[in-house]
């Protein structure tokens, strides 16, 4: 149901209490004359008229906490201490009869108590009676000399009941009623039934005695019960001329008496074959005073109600048909606890004299109130770690995990969104409790306050627990030793340092303070904080909210409890909700009265932008709108990895959010080439924001290793407030090698050279248009001696470039160097082909046939014919193909992409000084030349480096004739920047590739 305040106040929704089958209404304690008592100690009694089938509750008396008992009256005794109280449920008149020091409770019959009592060494029997206002203390004549245990043994109606007394070794049965004490032929042990007849088994054996109360001298019957004696068969009484009894078996019913789930069978007292008189029900019995068993049934529709039955004979002793007494309503859940964070409500629901669960409700995070269909989440009890009532306060952490200590700050438990009880267990610490000192948590993080070191007196210090790790991330000593409040929201850590008053805040992550409130001369016994606002109490009572961005503080009204939510105060006073908005705009508004006022028992409010929640008495949740604009969408805290390695993991960056979002888009791209790589979306998103990226483009493809930049945005679900945009930046590294990255797989090309000696080094690109540092293999003499080399691309699939070299013989081959690992001579290889000699130029322009592979170019020493060969991957090429004559005299250089298209293309400085663009078509071929530049004499050696400048266009390197090495910036058009000096020295290396 939702409603509407009157005057525009805020809507509230109400959840109406789940009405349950009662699980007591199989448990019948006795009958009366008028009426039958049922229920369970503890967890309450009711009375049922015979006569129309209502029922009514039947309060326990204050000072009495024990069990309740009928036997054949209205007359319902309430046992508990020395003190019985009996109530008559016709008059409702009550009077306690209190039992002497010196006696034990033993039954009762009628409204007769009986007690024993031992005197040195011998017993006695008493019966308590109330005659106007006195109590009077009959002493029971007639126990035979030398008895010695008195045990009352059942059987108890408005006449009497049976007492067993032990003289020595021997055991006599005796029946106590108004006339006296006298003996019977029963033997020890349970007495069943009620009426003119009851039945005992016959100890350790299958034989089941049936006797007439007229005449207890001999049984007037006995039957043999096949499984009596394993417990197999549960006999619940004589009617008439009929045992009833039930078989315990996968068919004949549960071992649990209070489950409605056998079939109720009769034997003639006499003997006879067993036949049927009631399926689904139960075998706690009652017996009125004329004999008739009533007992609990189960309907035949699960939507109908439970109902008592009464099984009776007529005048021929023969059973009558079963009919209903009464059916037994439905009853609410109870709510116990409950918290909620960014629209999940989570409740402890307690169907009574039942086990607790926890059920989780969304609450709609637009439009109107609206609420989800309850979910359960399991049994809140041993299997979830803890009961409600053995736990701290659970808390929702906002990112849909709960998160509580046991008892007494023992152990830390975490239930994650989506799973069900038991929740998992984070450790066994101990920690400090104290009154409103509970565990406090928010995002991935939990704090409590723990003992410290003894060389500190154990002086109490803070620890901050990662719950998804179970371990600290942070512990921070006190500089005070009585206990300073303490909160986290996100990543910030709200503690009350070494002045009284004064509360810091602090990064957990880092350590690093982030700033300092003085709310004035008091000691803090209380903190809340959100992405807003911090609230406050001082021991003297005094409180507050300090507007966290405003730096303004309002004071609140007197209160017993409160709670902090987005802009607001929720808080109780003498058993009333009230809301207070402490930015001014709406003043103070009473919400209601819960049933429970404790917080996080019988209220509890959203931080994160949401409702308050309570449950009233009859069990009815109410979800309430604080009417108070909520703050705009922030980030609490930030998990994203600056990088990621593609090959073994995938990014998973997670973002804690203020309160929810109803969309949110993460988009990552290149940030040199400003390229989206990949993009994803969301629809709501309750607490956090996660992804998951396996370092592919949204057509599968591994993107190039390199810095990517990411944006994410988000809308805020309430419509409140701006969007939400945050950035940052992430290194891919294991993804698709970048050309000519050989060394980090940071996305920049590198330079390789080769010394006199046969060392080869790959001079690594800084990104900044430089190269510098080294990453040496050698070996390259002898046989092995290089005389050309092509930086080529990933050959061998393992996302690594890879390079050819030809050695001295002319056999070309492909080298497959490790991710940043040395080119050696010993580097693994495979053969390309032989006769490579021929040539005197060897380079990759890049992709010039349109497949997306690298090829090389090569030039004929004798011919200057210039022919290409086509990659067909895994180092292999396709026969060569002439692109060209005339190419004698040239300085070539394959230079990749310049100019943008996504061909490769090739540099050629003439013999005049002259340098050319020669442009790939994607079709094997070469555009005519463009003219780049002159005076290019001065070099003698030119190598299209890749993207050395880190803005994704490829790049130049020369080195001139006095072995200085100069960048030329590419402009990602075709021509080249201002010449920047790399440095000097590079003769050092015989050529460079």
């Amino acid at each position: 149901m939702d409603t509407a305040g009157a005057a525009g106040l805020p809507a509230e929704l109400v959840i109406p209490a789940e009405q349950n089958r009662n699980p007591n209404a199989t448990r019948l304690v006795g009958a009366g004359a008028t009426g039958y008592l049922w229920g369970v100690a503890g967890e309450g009694y009711n009375w049922t008229s015979y006569a129309d089938g209502s029922t009514r509750p039947v309060p326990l008396p204050a000072a009495v906490r024990g069990d309740a008992q009928v036997a054949g009256t209205d007359v319902v005794t309430f046992v508990g201490g020395r003190r019985p109280v009996q109530r008559d449920m016709g008059t409702g008149e009550e009077w306690t009869l209190p039992i002497p020091s010196d006696q034990i409770y033993g039954g009762v019959y009628g409204r007769t108590i009986v007690t024993t009592e031992v005197v040195d060494g011998k017993v006695a029997l008493h019966r308590l009676t109330r005659e106007g206002d006195q109590v009077v203390d009959d002493v029971v004549p007639g126990l035979p000399e030398g008895a010695t245990r008195l045990l009352v043994r059942g059987h108890e109606d408005a006449g009497g009941l049976f007492v067993e007394v032990g003289v020595g070794a021997k055991t006599v049965v005796y029946r106590l009623d108004a006339s006296g004490l006298y003996p019977t032929a029963l033997r020890g042990g349970v007495v069943t039934g009620s009426g003119e007849q009851v039945v005992q088994q016959s100890g350790g054996s299958d034989v089941l005695r049936v006797w007439n109360m007229a005449d207890l001298s001999a049984p007037a019957h006995e039957l043999t019960f096949p499984g009596l004696s394993r417990w197999e068969v549960d006999v619940l009484g004589v009617v008439g001329q009929d045992v009833l009894f039930r078989r315990i078996s996968a068919t004949g019913g549960s071992s649990n008496p209070a489950v409605a789930d056998y079939t109720v069978l009769a034997v003639p007292v006499s003997g006879g074959p067993e036949r049927v008189v009631m399926d689904r029900a139960a075998a706690i019995v009652a017996f009125e005073p004329d004999g008739t068993m009533l007992l609990g049934r189960a309907p035949e529709n699960k939507n109908r109600l439970p109902s008592v039955y009464a099984i009776g004979a007529g005048t021929d002793g023969a059973l009558s048909t079963p009919s209903r007494v009464a059916d037994v309503a439905d009853i609410p859940t109870v709510v116990e606890g409950m918290s909620i964070a960014q629209g999940r409500l989570h409740t402890i629901d307690r169907v009574p004299f039942a086990t607790a669960r926890l059920r989780r409700t969304d609450v709609s995070l637009s439009g109107g109130l609206a609420v989800s269909a309850r979910t359960d989440r399991g049994l809140f009890n041993e299997y979830g770690g803890c009961d409600w009532d053995w736990c701290e306060e659970v808390q929702s952490t906002g990112d849909g995990r709960l998160a509580y200590q046991g008892i007494n700050g023992t152990g830390l438990s975490v239930l994650d969104e989506g799973a069900a009880l038991p929740a998992r267990k984070i450790n066994n610490d101990s920690t400090y409790q104290q009154p409103n000192d509970t565990m406090q948590a928010s995002g991935r993080y939990s704090v409590v306050r723990i003992p410290g070191p003894e060389s500190e007196d154990y002086s109490p210090r803070l620890r901050v627990i990662d719950l998804d790790t179970g371990k600290p991330v942070y512990t921070g000593p006190f500089q005070r030793n009585d206990m300073p409040a303490f909160t986290i929201n996100g990543a910030t850590l709200w503690f009350e340092g070494a002045t009284a008053g004064v509360v810091d805040a602090l990064d957990v992550r880092t350590g690093k303070a982030l700033g300092r409130v003085d709310v004035g001369d008091c000691n803090i016994k209380d903190l809340r904080a959100n992405s807003s606002d911090l609230y406050w109490v001082c021991e003297t009572g005094a409180s507050g909210v300090y507007g966290i961005a405003t730096k303004k503080s309002v004071r609140l009204p007197a209160h017993r409890t409160a709670m902090l939510g987005d802009g607001y105060v929720g808080w109780e006073q003498a058993g009333v909700l009230s809301i207070t908005d402490v930015r001014g705009g709406t003043g103070t508004r009473t919400v209601g009265k819960p049933a429970n006022v404790v917080p996080g028992e019988g209220w509890t409010l959203d931080r994160f932008g949401g409702p308050l929640v309570y449950a009233d008495k009859d069990g009815n949740t109410h979800v309430v709108s604080s009417g108070v604009p909520t703050t705009r969408l922030s980030v609490l805290d930030t998990d994203a990895s600056a990088s990621v390695n593609a090959r073994s993991a995938s990014w998973g960056p997670r973002w804690w959010l203020s309160k929810p979002a109803g969309s949110w888009q993460l988009t990552l791209r290149n940030k040199a080439t400003g390229v989206t790589a990949r993009t994803f979306t969301g629809g709501e998103a309750r607490g956090t924001v996660a992804a998951a990226w396996d370092g592919r483009d949204a057509a599968g493809n591994l993107v190039a290793n390199g810095a990517y930049d990411w944006t994410l945005s988000a809308k805020p679900a309430d419509g409140q407030g701006a969007a939400l945009a945050v950035s940052g930046a992430v290194k891919v590294t294991g993804g698709a090698a970048v050309t000519r990255d050989f060394v980090g797989n940071d996305g920049i090309g590198d330079l390789l050279a080769f010394t006199s000696a046969g060392v080869a080094d790959f001079r690594a690109g800084t990104g900044t248009g430089l190269v510098d540092a080294k990453v040496s293999g050698s070996g390259w003499t002898g046989a092995n001696s290089v005389t050309a080399a092509v930086p080529f691309g990933d050959v061998s699939g393992d996302r690594c470039n890879d390079v050819l070299v030809r050695v001295k013989s002319g056999e070309l081959r492909a080298y497959k160097p490790s991710c940043g690992g040395a080119l050696k001579s010993t580097t693994p290889f495979t053969k390309v082909g032989s006769g490579w000699n021929i040539y005197d130029v060897l380079t990759s322009p890049g992709d010039l046939t349109g497949d997306g592979r690298a090829d090389v170019v090569a030039r004929e020493t004798a011919t200057g014919y210039l022919y290409l060969y086509e990659s067909t991957g895994a180092g292999a090429f396709k026969a060569r193909v002439k692109i060209g004559t005339g190419w004698k005299g040239y300085l070539l250089a394959g230079a990749g992409d310049l100019n943008g298209d996504g061909k490769g293309d090739l540099m050629a400085r003439d013999m005049a000084g002259a340098l050319w663009r020669y442009a790939g078509t994607g079709k094997g071929t070469l555009a005519a030349r463009v003219k780049v530049g002159s005076g290019w004499q001065v070099y003698n050696s030119l190598v299209g480096v890749g993207d050395v400048s880190g803005d994704g266009k490829a790049d130049l390197l020369a080195r001139d004739t006095a072995g200085v090495l100069w960048a030329y910036r590419g402009d990602g058009k075709g021509t080249f920047g201002y010449r920047t000096k790399v440095g000097g020295g590079w003769q050092m290396y015989k050529s460079l590739f």
